[in-house]
């Protein structure tokens, strides 16, 4: 197991630690790319190493999406290293956030100012709770369109969708789910369930050939 050694304290993986009074300017001190951290209202949370299979899955949605969004020239999709700041104090990493492409200032810097359009949390049992109960509701305070909880232990695929000063939750476990954000990108989640993942560069071919024309999709809805 990792282990995070703090001052005479050794701490086994997984874990979620919690820095409280930290300041904007601590954080950007604190963080370097080996560390996944966030900060919310004052409090700095640290992950610990994801596990093997967190990131495939992540891996495998990442050749999908980011595949995806620069073939069509949608915009782009970016892992955990990316720092999300929704707001002043606020500082979230998701495990994927896509921009659309009229977001997208040139060079990209290490942290994104602003809420993603559509961001992508995999479950894992020791974030499960900060995931939901916390991030979550900042996620929505945000006003990000689209929000993708995958919850491997529970085989579904939790979506939230903005509508107007709401948010309508999906819950899918078999079958197909097309984001409304990511125009035109759809997903098999039993995909996500397989003990061994399918091969991601055969999964986006078969998405890009059987994707809808966005002006037929706007028709359709």
């Amino acid at each position: 197991m990792a282990e995070l050694l703090l001052h005479d304290r050794k701490i086994e993986s997984p874990y979620l630690l919690r820095l409280f009074g930290i300041t904007e300017k601590e954080f950007e001190q604190l963080t370097d790319e080996d560390l996944k951290a966030e900060l919310l209202d004052g409090v700095m949370i640290v992950h610990s190493p994801a596990t093997w299979r967190h990131d495939d899955v992540m891996g495998f949605l990442l050749v999908l999406m980011r595949g995806y969004a620069e073939a069509k020239g949608l915009g782009k999709v970016t892992g955990p290293n990316t720092i999300m700041q929704v707001e002043r104090g606020r500082r979230f990493a998701p495990d994927l956030m896509f921009i659309r492409q009229e977001r997208v200032k040139l060079p990209l810097a290490k942290q994104f100012k602003g809420a993603a359009d559509l961001v992508v949390e995999v479950l894992s049992e020791h974030t499960r709770s900060y995931d939901l109960t916390e991030k979550r509701p900042v996620y929505r305070e945000a006003k990000i369109s689209e929000i993708w909880f995958v919850d491997e232990a529970a085989r579904q695929l939790i979506i939230d969708r903005r509508r107007a000063n709401t948010y309508e939750e999906e819950v899918v476990s078999t079958g197909l789910v097309r984001s409304k954000v990511l125009v035109g990108f759809w997903l098999d989640v039993g995909w996500l369930w397989q003990e061994r993942l399918p091969d991601p560069l055969r999964c986006l071919e078969q998405i890009m050939h059987s994707a809808e024309p966005a002006a037929q999709r706007d028709q359709l809805e």
